[in-house]
């Protein structure tokens, strides 16, 4: 019997409470969910800036690597000079 008796207090503020205790665990759960997905979206947003990068250069090293030897650069169409290049040194 005093297990009941000790067990009906917690099971009469459940039952008054349980709308308010519903929406707080609701409330709870959803901002782990947000935060997840925020999580998730900045690292793909990162990974694929990164990949991005890696097909720019990728695509434009025939250009990279003729500037290198002739100082005369056009990279992504764009002409660009680089300070110090001396054609003679190379």
């Amino acid at each position: 019997m005093g297990t009941i008796l000790a067990a009906a207090p917690y099971e009469e503020f459940v039952r008054d409470n349980s709308p308010v205790l519903a929406v707080v665990f609701c409330l709870i759960l959803a901002l782990l969910v947000i935060r997840l997905v925020v999580k998730t979206m900045t690292r793909m947003i990162l990974l694929s800036t990164l990949l991005l990068m890696v097909l720019f250069v990728y695509v434009e090293r025939n250009n990279i690597q003729e500037c290198t030897q002739t100082c005369e650069c056009a990279i992504a169409g764009i002409h660009v000079e680089l300070p110090g290049c001396d054609p003679a040194r190379i």
